[in-house]
């Protein structure tokens, strides 16, 4: 059930109407909140939906061992394998027999056995994820050892589930088991789920088209198509995917949790380094606090650090998906935020000044490098496979089609308006919050209607499902 729906509007309609009167019991709205998101998981698929109960009660004995165990740390050994098993059988199982079966055919060797093909459930990634931060925060008696509903709660909270953004259980607890849930302002909610709306709705919906084709058949595209439809990617993945936060944010606040930054206008960065603290934020801080931080981080030299960002990088672009395209990608921003550092490093090491070095990389030049370096590397993936990006670029650099399909105003014009959005985005939102703070239901509501009206017409019969879901 994907949020821009009316399914999902009426579901969420019956959902608030009864959280209104139920937030202060906390015992009874925790188990509400259980049973609303078991059941928004339910509309997938009930198998999913049983794997997704299976894996919340075996982790939680682990947790409960780990807590009352004095072997703890085996306990969360045990557990870290298990989740990863899990993972690996459900995402990774068809990529690693495929390429086996590949690997022995190509060496002549005879292999006929049949592969099973696995489909992963909705969100397992994320839910994984989380499942491994609250063990980590176990081991570390970061919280009380909660109980079977509020661990339940944690895993399942169904606006987060399906694509983030990924909690941390301390916080989460903390205002789960508030008797008073957070106290939004109604223009923050508005805001949040119209911009999440105007993203996904329209924007993504929009350059959807733009981006599907262009990377299954390159061939048939000019040079021209071509960079256009990676820039379009570029702005799709974004728009897309900060829609769903938005859209995740506004319903959690409305069931009394504060909403969590994910993107802070990534494509103004100025480096790699700035990106990815602007980019996917709960991920990119769950990627450094349990993977590069145990791997050692910067503990132990520079080289060390150095290879440590390429481990986390190439794991992360894995973590994304089955397929040489992610791992790829994942190494490719690890190579670029190694070059990052060292070019910070490098100063220091030779015992020179920055204010004394000639500045040859301009703001605009560092920005225009760095989203050339994100567009070109957001190829790897959108494409199917390595041939598939491989055919994309040589398409780029020379292609027998010269006749340009992508030469839209339309097209342009979303490029602007993505552009502002992420270069004022700040201060679009904090007009939009005083329009909204309007002390007038009428006014309100109009206003509401108004935009509303504008992103439904503005937008597609039918929505594309979000990128993340598939991840």
């Amino acid at each position: 059930m994907l949020f821009p729906t009316y399914e999902f509007l009426v579901f969420f309609i019956i959902i608030f109407s009864l959280a209104i009167s139920l937030k202060k019991k906390v015992v009874l709205y925790k188990v509400f909140l259980l049973a609303t998101s078991l059941i928004f998981y339910s509309f997938w698929s009930f198998n999913f939906l049983y794997l997704l109960v299976g894996s919340t009660v075996v982790n939680y004995l682990i947790v409960r061992a780990i807590y009352k165990n004095e072997h703890k740390k085996k306990f969360l050994i045990a557990g870290l394998i298990l989740n990863i098993i899990y993972l690996g059988i459900f995402k990774y199982y068809n990529f690693f027999a495929n390429s086996l079966l590949e690997v022995l055919n190509s060496l002549n060797i005879p292999a006929n056995f049949q592969v099973l093909q696995i489909i992963a459930p909705v969100g397992v990634s994320f839910y994984v994820f989380r499942i491994v931060s609250h063990l980590v925060d176990s081991y570390n008696k970061n919280f009380p050892c909660p109980g079977l509903v509020d661990y339940a709660v944690y895993v399942t909270y169904f606006p987060q589930i399906a694509a983030g953004p990924i909690s941390r259980a301390k916080e989460f607890y903390y205002q789960l088991n508030a008797a008073n849930k957070y106290n939004y302002e109604i223009e923050e909610v508005i805001v949040l789920i119209l911009s999440g709306l105007f993203k996904k709705y329209t924007l993504s919906s929009f350059l959807f088209n733009f981006t599907q084709l262009p990377f299954l058949s390159p061939q048939q595209y000019s040079s021209v198509d071509l960079i256009l439809a990676a820039i379009s990617y570029s702005c799709l993945i974004y728009v897309d995917f900060s829609g769903y936060s938005d859209l995740a944010n506004g319903i959690s606040c409305l069931l009394g949790f504060k909403p969590i930054q994910n993107f802070n206008m990534p494509y103004q960065a100025l480096s790699l380094q700035e990106f990815w603290r602007r980019w996917h934020i709960s991920l990119s801080e769950w990627l450094r606090d349990y993977l590069y931080i145990p791997l050692g981080g910067s503990r132990y030299g520079k080289f060390r650090k150095y290879i440590n960002l390429l481990l986390t990088m190439a794991i992360g672009g894995f973590w994304h998906g089955a397929g040489v395209n992610f791992i790829i990608w994942g190494v490719i921003h690890g190579v670029g935020l190694t070059v990052n550092h060292i070019s910070k490093d490098l100063p220091k090491t030779i015992k020179l000044k920055p204010e004394n070095l000639v500045n040859i990389l301009t703001p605009i030049f560092q920005w225009f490098l760095t989203f050339s370096f994100l567009t070109l590397s957001w190829v790897f993936f959108q494409a199917q496979s390595l041939e598939a990006a491989a055919n994309f670029f040589q398409g780029i650099i020379q292609s027998d089609n010269n006749f340009i399909q992508f030469n839209s105003w339309q097209l342009y014009l979303v490029f602007i308006v993505i552009g502002l959005m992420n270069f004022y985005g700040d201060k679009f939102t904090k007009i939009l919050l005083s329009v909204f703070a309007i002390k007038n239901l009428f006014v309100q509501v109009g206003l509401v209607s108004m935009f509303v009206y504008g992103i439904l017409m503005l937008g597609p019969s039918t929505v594309p499902p979000f990128i993340y879901f598939s991840f």
